[in-house]
């Protein structure tokens, strides 16, 4: 998380003026009060070749505080500061400066994003928070010889650095994971996968499993899509339960199972996904449908996930913990957000203890 950087760029900005910004010459006219001599942007130093930058107003208005410019777009979302931050210091690198109308442009843009997230995936934080409210809990159970896995699809923006998977395991699983998953996040190793993954763990030690579907974002704020780095266009995402989605709603044959074995993934989530069209028919096209798609895949897979599940591992003390949620891949600036659904250990005696309220509270 960079909040030092973000908000030293936020710091550096409050003695901005209420019309706009540019580099100043090296004199200072006699309109520009004191406020207005060079900035010593601290963020900007560790930019290659960057240097401290100066901004004089662009009028004869007197400056205003950086909070006056936001004008009344307020922000109360600690990703989306980040967000906005990291935005505007990309801005004053690449073009020396940075005018008032594009940092609130930079500041609607982070809310607007935030905004969708909260309406559609009510609960869904960083992937920074997620790890520093799971570890508390994990630290009130003193489970510290944790082996991961996690069932999460195996697209590649879903396991770039920062993202709620490597932050998992660096910080839970001690650099160590095994894969469950496949397509969509469906832990498609099955009973055997888990029998594997579980007989590795230490004795003494416990299991953590996280298992998740995925949705994107693209640039244009819409679900279901991602702007992938390199491409000029927004793609699918997750590309296979939109995929099925729309295998569906044309109309086309449902895929016989014992004998589509070169895609059977792709196949069990066409099946699947059709059970669940009444639910998925009745939502508006766009965002709507989308968020929706994501939370049916979730369900499919957190119900295979129970079949496979088991404590036989370990020793008398070993408990298993389970989290399921809906990765959600970011646009722009943010770090990936996480929306967490279920969290609960199991314990050898067969009880389960809830712990999402315990780690998430209510929202």
């Amino acid at each position: 998380m960079m909040f030092t950087t973000a908000a030293a760029a936020f710091l550096a900005l409050s003695a901005s003026t209420a019309e706009a910004f540019a580099p100043s010459s090296s004199t200072t006219t006699n309109n520009v009060r004191s406020a207005q001599q060079p900035l010593q942007m601290s963020y900007l130093d560790s930019l290659a070749g960057a240097q401290p930058l100066s901004f004089t107003a662009t009028s004869s208005s007197p400056p205003s505080t950086f909070g006056e410019l936001l004008s009344g777009d307020d922000m109360n979302d600690l990703c989306a500061f980040n967000a906005a931050s990291l935005d505007i210091q990309s801005t004053i690198s690449s073009n020396g400066g940075i005018t008032a109308a594009q940092i609130q442009d930079s500041i609607r843009k982070a809310n607007e994003v935030v905004s969708i997230i909260r309406q559609n995936f009510p609960g869904a934080m960083g992937s920074s928070e997620m790890l520093e409210r799971v570890k508390r809990v994990l630290d009130i159970y003193n489970a510290d010889n944790i082996l991961l896995t996690q069932s999460v699809c195996p697209d590649e923006i879903n396991h770039e650095h920062g993202d709620i998977t490597d932050l998992f395991i660096e910080n839970i699983g001690g650099g160590k994971v095994f894969h469950l998953g496949g397509l969509a996040g469906v832990p498609f190793t099955g009973k055997t996968g888990f029998g594997a993954y579980s007989a590795h763990v230490a004795d003494g030690g416990h299991a953590f499993v996280l298992q998740a579907p995925h949705i994107g974002m693209s640039d244009d704020l819409e679900l279901g899509k991602y702007s992938r780095e390199g491409q000029d266009h927004a793609g699918s995402a997750c590309g296979a339960a939109v995929g099925a989605m729309c295998h569906c709603m044309a109309g086309n044959p449902m895929p016989d199972l014992a004998t589509a074995t070169a895609d059977w993934q792709m196949n069990f989530l066409i099946q699947e996904i059709g059970k669940r069209m009444p639910a998925l028919n009745a939502c508006a096209e766009g965002n709507e449908k989308q968020a929706e798609l994501a939370r049916q895949t979730h369900q499919i897979g957190k119900d295979m996930l129970e079949q496979c599940l088991s404590t036989d591992f370990g020793d008398a003390d070993s408990m298993l913990f389970v989290m399921t949620g809906i990765q959600i891949n970011m646009p722009f600036e943010f770090e990936d957000y996480f929306q967490p659904l279920s969290f609960e250990v199991r314990k050898k005696d067969g009880s389960v203890v809830d712990l999402y309220q315990e780690a998430f509270g209510s929202w």
